[in-house]
């Protein structure tokens, strides 16, 4: 019988702007923080292959994790936050926010594609891995494991971790580790 494989979906910590104003902000001192804590949290569980967005607020909360573990961060475009289209913050945040309130059924093809890519990413991991990606990303994955097509379909905070669990190309939700429940309580 094949072993499941847990993945961990990390969303990225606190920026010191919002998405709305700056597309790849870094990370602040409470961001720094949140990923020390989140680090701490999943470090028992490795050293497990570590992924992460290009972007810099998730790179820059992986860094903490790889820092305990003393390992590479491996960084995948294809786990990057849904693409937007133009510069302008303003018309960015209204065609987010109409997104967000959207299904996938109703995206155009490229968006549908994006989706797709995500989730033949993440299912592909082949042992335990930890990902550490953003807020759209992960709400396709656990739309997929639970058959819910809205875009947006739970709320996870900065450094909030969801599990999943795949075998033979089945996403299951498994635990998350939300309002400061330690991902210990997820070790199961």
């Amino acid at each position: 019988m094949e072993r499941p494989v847990r993945v961990y979906l990390m969303r990225h910590a606190k920026t010191v702007e919002s998405w709305r104003a700056v597309p790849d902000a870094p990370l602040g001192e409470v961001g720094h923080g949140q990923a020390k804590k989140a680090a701490r949290d999943l470090a028992p569980f490795g050293p497990l292959p570590l992924w992460s967005s290009p972007l810099r607020r998730a790179r820059q909360t992986a860094d903490h994790l790889a820092t305990l573990w003393n390992t590479d961060v491996r960084i995948d475009p294809r786990i990057a936050e849904i693409p937007a289209p133009g510069t302008d913050p303003k018309t960015r945040g209204d065609w987010l926010m109409r997104t967000l309130a959207s299904r996938w059924l109703d995206m155009d093809a490229d968006l549908r594609a994006w989706r797709d890519d995500v989730l033949g990413t993440v299912g592909a991991v082949r042992e335990d891995t930890v990902i550490v990606t953003h807020y759209v990303v992960i709400n396709a994955v656990v739309g997929a494991a639970t058959n819910d097509d809205r875009v947006i379909c739970f709320h996870p905070d900065n450094t909030d971790t969801t599990v999943i669990e795949q075998i033979g190309g089945r996403l299951t939700v498994i635990g998350y580790t939300l309002d400061g429940v330690s991902a210990a309580a997820l070790a199961g």
